[in-house]
């Protein structure tokens, strides 16, 4: 009777299984290109800790602004090249945009945002930062870097190419 019982549940708790790990909201996240994995790397956790804070430096225009980083890897790696002084292109009439050389770091990145006005980006294929002044929809190729706090948002949303602007690390 057990034998009996068993086969016949058998069936049911491996499509419960099946079902439960293919489900909508289980995600396996693949590495990204520049990301390594090693053996003994077992788990991907998430690392944003909304409890630690960096403050960096905006300078456009001869005025000082603050943005708070993320705490990701690709806001290290930006954090790691200060001070930056770059042309912030207009895109789109949305957002300010440059090319780091070499490209950030996206090890230990979540990917996909919907940015808002004032969030700092990296667009994924092509490797450019984009500082976007008007929100923007979801995109799974946009990384959340950090944002640029207060009134500094107001800096970008001038017409055209902004010339000089400087990023370095905050006092």
């Amino acid at each position: 009777m057990k034998r009996l019982f068993f086969i016949l549940l058998l069936p049911a708790l491996v499509a419960t299984l099946a079902t439960a790990s293919c489900s909508k909201d289980a995600t396996i996240e693949e590495p990204l290109a520049d990301e390594t994995t090693t053996e003994t790397e077992t788990t991907k956790t998430d690392t944003t800790d909304t409890t630690i804070t960096t403050k960096i430096n905006l300078i456009v225009g001869g005025q000082r602004y603050t943005a708070t980083l993320e705490n990701n890897g690709a806001a290290r790696d930006l954090l790691s090249r200060l001070p930056l002084e770059v042309t912030l292109e207009d895109f789109n009439r949305t957002e300010k945009i440059f090319y780091p050389e070499p490209a950030l770091s996206l090890a230990d990145t979540p990917r996909g945002c919907a940015p808002k006005a004032g969030d700092i980006t990296i667009y994924r294929p092509w490797g450019n930062i984009a500082i976007f002044y008007k929100d923007w929809p979801n995109s799974s190729d946009l990384i959340l870097v950090g944002h640029v706090d207060d009134d500094g948002l107001r800096a970008l949303q001038t017409a055209g190419d902004l010339e000089g602007v400087r990023f370095e690390a905050a006092e």
